[in-house]
């Protein structure tokens, strides 16, 4: 049996019908996803149109390379499937023997040795792919369409295998051990050049396509809110972009099952783990719009242990790249873990999806050379700009230099040294610089200006304490600040005689109607200067009962996650929607009289 149960689907599921008149039968993989049919229905479009389907590369030569490739990253599943296809489409048993012990010795044209070649540096260095491997495979004489394809199936072996090894597929059929592969191109001696990564184009001529009239095209900038260069670039392909957007649409953007910040989070880390510039800046810029910071989308891309996030998250992205970068490693025991972590055997499921369309979506964008849409983040360029390739697992070494390239983006990376040291006139420049914004988050949350001058106290010398303990895998700004919620919180809960912010308070009880909803308008010169309605702002917030202004100032003013604030509040997390949605009605008609009445009388 698979990791997770399996359901019948009924023999008219479609994905089972295409594959029993493609294959003669329905791969083992295809039942460990049917608790999910939709990861299953985006598995057939994009195998049905990169793999069974004839391109620019005939059957045999796309099996051959899934077959090299997948045997080179030990994905046993995929190993046993594409013999029994080879076999399917005469190829004999001994050749296909030969082409997995040594393909360069077993009777293969020279073209289609270079192409394998090219994958597999694909598949084991993309990131060190530039321009004059496609020059290479151009002198052979494939032409784009064909070197685009042999990049697809590339990204399919990455896929299919990352989804076996994380669904615990059994064989379709009983195979001996394949052979590694002895032809596996060195690791790279320099680090990737991340500056002529992100000046070049992309290797591929594309057709200009409007989503007016490209259905997919529609399709991706009703979801996405814009055509990513990762379509454009492959417009030749129009039933390819098909397949990708709805395989991309089907499991990422539903959440029934798994939230959508946490299957970006995944993309993210598991993106950054293959230093993949273009998809780290696309996800850091998605996080943003769900309302993550700069600072936290960095800090994950650079090292997501060391990010803000609930024990729960860190649980999940383990797996994930696991699952992404060690699939060979994962174990039933893997699945347990998970559980035991709160999610359920679907999120599981959702997760192991994201993360293989996710290896897809990397080889592809790094086989294809696409231009970023957005500047990836600075500290995560150095960071791959200080790295020369081990092996797949983050070393001393790589996160020595993940720290380096924080340090070199943090301002008071200095003076956080020299304070490490003993310094004390170090670290009363860190308490000057800091403690406007220190007190400013304290009182959001106290509301109580004396109380938040005390605590101010309590926060640096909390730091003080603990600073040797900081190992700059973030910003100060970031690991003080957290020092200074945590301080907040605590005093909030200890409070006498006040409204609990805790559970149990009748939230679902409660009703705010509000009285007020007029419009806004935003006229500058008609309204108050800006000091001006920073005050009445502040005071607004100030004015909120603790239980909802506590909510809104962790949420929307230091931009933390929902699930972060519910673990920093001991809240569940539709208790924290509940209290975040009332408490922005609550400011907004406290703020109406102010700016709406304003912006009347700028009208008349």
């Amino acid at each position: 049996m698979s990791f997770f149960h399996e359901v019948d689907l009924g023999d008219h599921f479609a994905p089972y019908v295409a594959y029993r008149e493609k294959l003669g039968f329905v791969p083992r993989i295809l039942l460990a996803q049917t608790l999910l049919p939709r990861l299953i229905e985006a598995q057939a479009r994009l195998e049905n149109t990169i793999l069974l389907e004839e391109n620019s590369l005939p059957r045999p030569v796309k099996e051959r390379i899934f077959l090299v490739v997948a045997a080179s990253r030990a994905a046993n599943y995929c190993v046993g499937l594409r013999r029994q296809i080879l076999a399917s489409l005469g190829m004999a048993e001994l050749e296909i023997d030969d082409v997995l012990k040594d393909y360069r010795q077993a009777g293969l044209a020279a073209t289609e040795i270079a192409l394998i070649d090219f994958c597999l540096k694909l598949s084991h260095w993309g990131p060190w792919i530039q321009p004059d491997d496609w020059e290479v495979l151009r002198a052979k004489g494939f032409d784009e369409g064909s070197i685009q394809e042999a990049v697809l199936v590339t990204g399919m072996a990455s896929y299919l295998g990352a989804l076996a090894a994380g669904t615990g597929a059994e064989p379709d059929f009983e195979t001996r051990p394949a052979p590694p592969v002895k032809v596996i191109p060195p690791a790279p001696r320099v680090s990737p050049d991340s500056h002529a990564i992100r000046e070049k184009v992309s290797y591929l001529r594309s057709v200009y396509r409007s989503p007016q009239t490209f259905a997919p095209f529609e399709l991706i900038q009703r979801t996405h809110g814009f055509i990513p260069n990762f379509f454009r670039a492959q417009t030749a392909r129009p039933d390819l972009i098909s397949a990708e957007a709805e395989a991309i649409v089907g499991i990422l953007y539903p959440e029934d099952v798994l939230n959508r910040r946490y299957k970006e989070y995944i993309l993210l880390a598991v993106s950054a783990a293959n230093l993949n510039s273009y998809c780290v800046a696309v996800h850091c810029n998605l996080l943003r719009g769900m309302g993550l910071s700069p600072e936290e989308g960095d800090q994950i891309a650079l090292d997501y242990r060391e990010a803000n996030l609930p024990e729960a998250d860190r649980a999940l992205l383990d797996f994930c790249m696991k699952v992404g970068l060690r699939p060979t490693e994962v174990r039933r025991e893997d699945i347990g873990r998970m559980r035991a972590a709160g999610f359920s055997e679907e999120q599981v499921l959702e997760c192991v999806g994201a993360t293989a369309l996710n290896n897809f979506a990397n080889t592809v964008q790094l086989g294809l050379g696409i231009e970023p849409d957005f500047e990836p983040p600075k500290v995560f360029e150095k960071k791959k700009m200080n790295l020369v390739p081990a092996d797949e697992r983050p070393t001393e070494e790589s996160l020595a230099a993940s720290r380096a390239a924080v340090a070199a983006e943090d301002p008071d990376a200095t003076l956080v040294a020299d304070s490490q040291k003993g310094s004390l006139d170090a670290f009363e420049a860190l308490v000057r610089n800091h403690s406007r914004r220190v007190y400013r988050t304290l009182m959001a949350i106290l509301g109580e200006p004396e109380e938040a001058k005390d605590a101010m106290q309590d926060v640096f010398l909390s730091a003080f304490k603990h600073l040797e303990k900081f190992q700059g895998r973030s910003r100060f700004t970031t690991w003080l600040l957290s020092i200074a919620r945590n301080t907040a919180v605590q005093r909030l809960r200890d409070r006498k005689n006040l409204e609990s912010i805790d559970e149990g308070t009748g939230d679902a009880e409660e009703e705010f109607k509000p009285r007020q909803l007029r419009g806004w308008q935003d006229d500058p010169e008609a309204q108050y200067s800006a000091s001006e309605r920073r005050r009445i702002v502040e005071r607004s917030v100030l004015q909120l009962p603790a239980k909802y202004r506590v909510v809104l100032m962790l949420r929307d003013i230091e931009q933390l996650s929902t699930d972060q604030v519910a673990e920093d509040l001991g809240l569940s997390v539709p208790a924290v929607k509940a209290r975040l949605f009332r408490g922005r009605l609550m400011l907004r008609e406290a703020l109406t009289p102010h700016f709406a009445a304003t912006a009347g009388k700028a009208a008349i």
